[in-house]
C-alpha cells in the first residue's frame, strides 16, 4: 500500500505496536542518539520522541526516528509480504527501479499551511538531535532529500546528504562533485549563480530509500515506484523547486560557491562506522524561507555501522545497492549476471556469474567502477561462480581459499580513482572534499571464479577443479534418509 505521508505512516506502526511514543523527557543533546542506537541495534521499534528539552514550545516539538529500522518494516511500505528474505528483496527493488512512475504536480498540499521568511528564520526551533558524542554540532539533514535542479534539463535530483545547523539560517554541508547535486551546483557555478536548494524533512519512507540509493531515473519516479503511486508534489516559495506537497517541513534557501559563505561543518559519525570530514569550512545552504504543516514532526536518523551497533538504514541499503549494482551491470552489457550482494558496508560488492569468457569478471568490476553507483561503493569487488552462494559468507571464504590465485592474475588493482572522502583508510588531505570535488581509491577485484587459465584435466573427468570430496552420493543419501531413525536419531 502506498501511505500518504509521514504520519500515515506512524499511525500504521502505532496501529500495530511497531511504535514507542516517548512522552519521558528527553536531552537533544546526545541522549536522543543513545537511545535510538541502542534500540536500533536491537532492531526495535520505530520512535517518537514528544518531550524533548528545549522543544516543548517551539513550532516543532516532535521528532521522529527508527521507521525504518526493521526488514518487515521496509516490507510493509513498499507492499510486499513481511516474510520476504533478502535474497528476494534484491530482484524486487530491482524491478521497480526499472521502471518510474512520473510525479504528479498539485496546487497546494499541508506542508504550505505555515511558511516563514526572513527573522522569523530560526533552525533552532527544530528539535535537531546532536547525535553522537564526537558530532561537530546538530546535523538537521541525515534523513532528509535535498532537492536540487539542472539548469541545462530542468530535471530535478533528490539526494540524502549531510548538514549541520551553523547558524540561525544556516546549514553546513558535505557538499562532493560526483553527487547529484554536485554535478548541478558546478554548472551554477561555471554560471556564476548560486543554486537553489529545497530540503525536505518528513515524508513517505520510500523517497528516504529512493534518495540514498545511486538510482539511474530522478528520485521522485523512484519513490513513485515503490510505493505504487505518484508522488504528488508543490512548487517551491523562491524557486521552481518541486516539493511533496504533504512533507512535514521544507526548508527553501541557496548555496554559494563563494568561500566567504562557507561556514564550519563536521566531523560526523558517518555510515563507516567512524568519525568523518574534519572541522572546516565547507558550502552552506542560506535558508531564506520555511514551509511546514501545523505542528510538524521533525525525521531524523542516525548513521554509521561497527560490528554489533547499527543504524536504521542497514536493513534496507544492502538491498537496494545490491538491485542498482546489478541493474547498472545489464545496462553495461555484462552477460549472466546471476546475483549481487553488498551486506553491511558499501565497499565489498559481491557478484555472481555464470561464466562465459575469460575477462568476464574484469568487466564486472570495469562495469561497477565506471557506473555512479562506484562513487561510494565497490572499492573492493569479488566474483565468484554460480555455484557460489554470495549470501553466504562461509561460501564466499571457501572461493576465496581455493579459486584465488595471485599468481595467475586473480587479483586486480585500479590506482587513482574517485572514492569515498569518508573512508578513514584515505589519507586525510586525499579526503578533502572541497578541493578535490571528492576522495580517492585504490579499487581491488578479486575474481574468486575457476581462472580458465587451468587446463582441464583427465584425471577430474574432463574438469579444471576435482570433484567436491564432501559430497554424498545420491544412492547413500536415499538409503540413510530411508534409515536415520534407524540409526537412533
Amino acid at each position: 500500500m502506498a501511505f500518504a505521508d509521514l504520519r500515515e505512516w506512524i499511525d500504521d506502526l502505532d496501529e500495530r505496536r511497531d511504535l514507542r511514543r516517548i512522552g519521558a523527557p528527553v536531552d537533544w543533546d546526545e541522549e536522543i542518539g543513545a537511545i535510538t542506537r541502542e534500540v536500533s541495534s536491537q532492531f526495535g521499534p520505530a520512535l517518537l520522541f514528544e518531550n524533548i528539552k528545549d522543544h516543548q514550545s517551539t513550532f516543532c516539538r516532535r521528532l521522529f526516528t527508527n521507521g525504518t529500522g526493521t526488514r518487515e518494516r521496509v516490507c510493509r511500505f513498499i507492499g510486499v509480504p513481511e516474510t520476504t528474505s533478502y535474497r528476494d528483496m534484491v530482484p524486487i527493488f530491482k524491478e521497480r527501479f526499472s521502471r518510474p512512475l512520473p510525479p504528479v504536480r498539485v496546487g497546494k498540499g499541508p506542508v504550505k499551511e505555515n511558511i516563514l521568511r526572513g527573522a522569523e528564520i530560526d533552525l533552532n526551533q527544530l528539535p535537531v538531535p546532536k547525535w553522537n558524542p564526537l558530532d561537530g554540532g546538530r546535523y538537521i539533514m541525515t534523513s532528509a532529500t535535498v532537492v536540487t535542479c539542472d539548469p541545462d534539463t530542468g530535471v530535478l535530483n533528490g539526494g540524502t546528504y549531510r548538514g549541520m545547523i551553523t547558524g540561525k539560517n544556516t546549514i553546513g554541508v558535505l557538499l562532493a562533485m560526483t553527487q547529484g547535486w554536485g554535478k548541478h551546483f558546478s554548472k551554477y557555478k561555471s554560471r556564476g549563480q548560486e543554486m537553489p536548494v529545497a530540503v525536505v524533512i518528513g515524508w513517505d519512507q520510500t523517497l528516504f530509500l529512493a534518495a540514498s540509493t545511486p538510482v539511474n531515473y530522478p528520485e521522485y519516479e523512484m519513490a513513485g515506484s515503490l510505493r505504487g503511486a505518484p508522488v504528488e508534489l508543490v512548487k517551491c516559495e523562491l524557486s521552481d523547486l518541486l516539493v511533496p506537497a504533504s512533507a512535514e517541513i521544507v526548508l527553501e534557501g541557496y548555496v554559494s560557491a563563494d568561500p566567504a559563505t562557507f561556514t564550519l561543518e563536521g566531523p560526523f559519525s558517518e555510515y563507516p562506522g567512524y568519525y568523518g570530514g574534519s572541522h572546516s569550512p565547507k558550502h552552506t545552504i542560506r535558508v531564506e524561507c520555511i514551509t511546514h504543516r501545523s505542528d510538524p514532526i521533525f525525521h531524523g536518523c542516525l548513521t554509521g555501522a561497527s560490528p554489533g551497533r547499527t543504524n536504521e538504514g542497514t536493513t534496507w541499503t544492502p538491498a537496494t545497492f545490491s538491485a542498482m549494482a546489478w541493474h547498472y551491470l545489464e545496462q553495461a552489457g555484462v552477460p549472466n549476471v546471476t546475483g549481487v550482494w553488498r551486506g553491511k558496508w558499501p565497499e565489498t560488492l559481491r557478484v555472481q556469474i555464470r561464466k562465459s569468457h575469460r575477462g568476464h569478471a574484469q568487466q564486472v568490476a570495469n562495469a561497477l567502477w565506471g557506473c555512479h553507483l562506484g562513487n561510494y561503493a565497490a572499492k573492493h569487488v569479488i566474483v565468484v561462480d554460480d555455484d557460489i552462494d554470495i549470501h553466504d559468507w562461509e561460501a564466499i571464504e571457501w572461493a576465496l581459499c581455493y579459486r584465488v590465485n595471485a599468481g595467475l592474475g586473480d587479483i586486480s588493482f585500479f590506482a587513482g580513482t574517485s572514492g569515498s572522502m569518508l573512508d578513514p583508510s584515505v589519507p586525510l588531505e586525499d579526503r578533502n572534499s572541497v578541493k578535490y570535488g571528492h576522495g580517492t581509491w585504490t579499487r581491488v577485484l578479486i575474481d574468486a571464479t575457476i581462472n580458465w587459465q587451468l587446463q582441464p584435466q583427465q584425471q577430474y573427468g574432463g574438469n579444471r577443479y576435482p570433484a567436491v570430496g564432501t559430497s554424498i552420493s545420491p544412492e547413500m543419501a536415499a538409503t540413510i534418509k530411508r534409515r536415520w531413525k534407524e540409526y537412533g536419531f
